[in-house]
C-alpha cells in the first residue's frame, strides 16, 4: 500500500493520536507521584511550628510534621488531577485574596514627615471627634409620668426625687451620637439636639421608654493633633499605599487582557 494511502487511514490517525495522549499522561502521572521532601521544607515546617506553639520541635515531632503534609501533598495533587480546583467559588476567593495579599506585601519606605501631614489633612475627618453629650437623666415608663415630675422640677422640687428605677445609668459622659443611639434605641441623639443645657428638659423617647435629660456639657468637634495619634496615622497612610499599589496591580494585569462581554 503506498504511503499516501496509509496516510490516509482514518484508523492509524487515531491510533497515533491515543499513543500520544498516553504518553503525555504518562509523563504527567511520573511527575505527579514523585513528591520531594526538602531540607527547606522541613526547616518551613518547623519554624511553623516553633511559631504556633512556642516550643522546639524534637526528631519525632518534625518526623509527623512531614508526615502530615505528604499526604496533604497527595490529596493536593489528586484533587488538581480531578479538577476540584476548578469552578469552585471558594478556591477562587482564597486564590484571588493571596494574589492581593501578595500585591500589597511590597516593602514600603517609611513616609517622610510632609507626606504624614498631607494625608492627616487630606483625611482630617477620620481624626476629629464628634459632638459629644454629658448629661444625667431620669427614667420614666410613661410620658404622663415624665411630664407631672418635669412640672414638679420646674416649680423648685428636687430632681433626685423622681425617677423610676431601671438598668440605665444616672449619668452619661462624652457619649456621642453613635454611642446614645446605641444604647437607647435609634433617634435618640436627635432629640437632645434640641434640648436646652444645664436645665431639665423634655420628656425625650427612648427604646425604654421616656426620660427627663439635664445637659451639663455638648462638647464640640474636637480635632485629634498628629502628634497624638502618630502611630496610628502612619498606619493608615501605608495600609493606604498598600491598597494603591494593589489597585495598580489590577489595572496593570487588566491591561493585559481582552474583556468580551457575549450577548444573550
Amino acid at each position: 500500500m503506498a504511503l499516501g494511502s496509509i496516510l490516509k487511514q482514518p484508523l492509524l490517525w487515531f491510533s497515533l493520536i491515543g499513543a500520544l495522549l498516553f504518553l503525555a499522561d504518562s509523563r504527567l502521572l511520573d511527575e505527579r507521584t514523585e513528591i520531594i521532601i526538602t531540607p527547606s521544607l522541613r526547616d518551613r515546617l518547623t519554624n511553623l511550628w516553633t511559631t504556633q506553639t512556642g516550643l522546639s520541635a524534637s526528631e519525632a515531632e518534625i518526623d509527623s510534621l512531614v508526615e502530615n503534609w505528604v499526604k496533604e501533598e497527595v490529596l493536593y495533587q489528586e484533587a488538581l488531577r480531578l479538577g476540584l480546583d476548578q469552578e469552585d467559588t471558594i478556591v477562587r476567593r482564597h486564590l484571588v485574596q493571596k494574589l492581593s495579599f501578595i500585591a500589597e506585601s511590597e516593602p514600603l519606605p517609611t513616609p517622610e514627615a510632609s507626606e504624614l501631614e498631607a494625608f492627616y489633612q487630606e483625611n482630617i475627618r477620620d481624626y476629629t471627634l464628634p459632638i459629644r453629650y454629658s448629661f444625667q437623666q431620669l427614667y420614666f415608663q410613661s410620658q404622663e409620668s415624665a411630664d407631672n415630675a418635669l412640672g414638679q422640677i420646674n416649680e423648685g422640687t428636687a430632681a433626685k426625687g423622681f425617677g423610676e428605677s431601671s438598668m440605665l445609668n444616672p449619668t452619661y459622659a462624652y457619649r456621642t451620637a453613635l454611642d446614645l443611639n446605641a444604647t437607647f434605641g435609634t433617634g435618640f441623639a436627635d432629640q437632645l439636639a434640641s434640648l436646652s443645657i444645664e436645665n431639665w428638659d423634655g420628656p425625650v423617647q427612648s427604646g425604654f421608654g421616656y426620660h427627663l435629660i439635664f445637659i451639663n456639657t455638648i462638647h464640640p468637634e474636637e480635632k485629634t493633633p498628629l502628634s497624638v495619634i502618630r502611630q496610628q496615622v502612619t498606619q493608615d497612610f501605608q495600609r493606604s499605599r498598600q491598597i494603591t499599589v494593589r489597585d495598580t496591580y489590577i489595572e496593570n494585569l487588566l491591561n493585559e487582557y481582552t474583556i468580551t462581554v457575549e450577548s444573550q
